[in-house]
C-alpha cells in the first residue's frame, strides 16, 4: 500500500493540516465579514472580498507551509505551477462572491489539502451562519435511511437536470441554497439529505466541502459514484452526489434506473 492510499480526510497524519485550513478559513472570513461592514454592497465589495480573500490566503500557506503549491480561483490558473505536486491546497477564497457582494450570507471560505490526488484535510467557514467545520474535528452523521421525503439541496438558479429523475423515484424537498460550501453544511447538519449538482464546478468549489463530508462520514462522489478527481491539469469538476451512505446508494440507484 503506497501513502496515498492511506490519505482520507479525518487521518490524524493530517490533523495539523485540518487544523490550519479551519484557522486560515476562520481568519478569511473574519477579513471578509470586516469587509461586508465597511464597503457598500455592489460589484466593487465583491472584488475586493475575491482579492484581499485571495492575497491573505497565499500569502499565509506560502508562510505557514512554504515547500506545498497552491491552487486558488483567483490565482494563476498554469498548471505547471502544481503539476506533479505531493501537496497542493486547492483553495477558494470567497465561495459565493457574487451574494457577498449583495449582502447576502451565502457564502464562505475553502481551505482543502490534496495529497498526491486524493483529498487529505479541509475546512469550510460560512460566517453568515456561523459555520466552521474542519475534516479534524467534525463530529460524524449517523447513516438514518431514506425517510418518506427526500431533502434535496440545489443551486437556486441552475437545478441539475438529473433531479427530474430523483423526483421521480422520491417525494422530493427542494432546499435551495447558493454557494457549495453552505449546501454541503446544508447535509452535514441535516436540513438536506442530499447535495446534487451537475453543469460544473472547479476543484477550488468543492474541494474543501467534499473533504468535511467524508470525514463526517458522508459520501462525496460524483454523480455516477465515482471518485472525484484532484490536482488535474484541467480543474474542472463536472458533477458531485454527497449523501448519508444509505440515501447516496438509493439515489445512485435512481439515477442508474432512470438513465440519469
Amino acid at each position: 500500500m503506497s501513502a496515498a492510499d492511506t490519505v482520507i480526510p479525518g487521518s490524524p497524519a493530517y490533523a495539523d493540516d485540518a487544523a490550519l485550513a479551519r484557522e486560515l478559513a476562520d481568519e478569511t472570513g473574519r477579513l471578509l465579514l470586516d469587509l461586508r461592514e465597511s464597503a457598500p454592497p455592489g460589484r466593487d465589495r465583491e472584488y475586493a472580498g475575491d482579492e484581499q480573500a485571495h492575497e491573505f490566503l497565499t500569502r499565509e500557506l506560502a508562510r505557514r507551509r512554504p515547500d506545498d503549491a497552491v491552487l486558488s480561483e483567483e490565482g494563476s490558473l498554469d498548471p505547471r505551477s502544481r503539476r506533479g505536486a505531493h501537496r497542493l491546497w486547492i483553495v477558494d477564497p470567497l465561495d459565493g462572491s457574487s451574494g457577498f457582494g449583495r449582502g447576502t450570507d451565502e457564502w464562505g471560505v475553502h481551505v482543502a489539502l490534496v495529497v498526491d490526488g486524493r483529498l487529505a484535510a479541509g475546512a469550510v467557514a460560512v460566517p453568515g451562519a456561523d459555520a466552521l467545520v474542519d475534516s479534524g474535528t467534525v463530529d460524524p452523521v449517523p447513516d438514518d435511511p431514506v425517510g418518506d421525503e427526500l431533502a434535496v439541496t440545489v443551486s437556486r438558479s441552475r437545478p441539475p437536470h438529473e433531479l427530474r429523475t430523483v423526483e421521480r423515484a422520491f417525494r422530493v424537498r427542494l432546499v435551495r441554497r447558493s454557494a457549495a460550501g453552505v449546501k454541503m453544511l446544508a447535509v452535514l447538519r441535516g436540513e438536506a439529505d442530499v447535495y446534487l449538482h451537475s453543469g460544473g464546478q472547479y476543484e477550488w468549489d468543492n474541494a474543501a466541502p467534499m473533504a468535511v463530508a467524508m470525514a463526517a462520514g458522508l459520501l462525496a462522489t460524483r454523480i455516477d459514484g465515482s471518485p472525484v478527481p484532484y490536482g488535474q491539469d484541467d480543474p474542472y469538476s463536472p458533477d458531485l452526489l454527497i449523501a448519508r451512505p444509505a440515501v447516496h446508494a438509493a439515489v445512485l440507484a435512481a439515477l442508474s434506473a432512470g438513465g440519469r
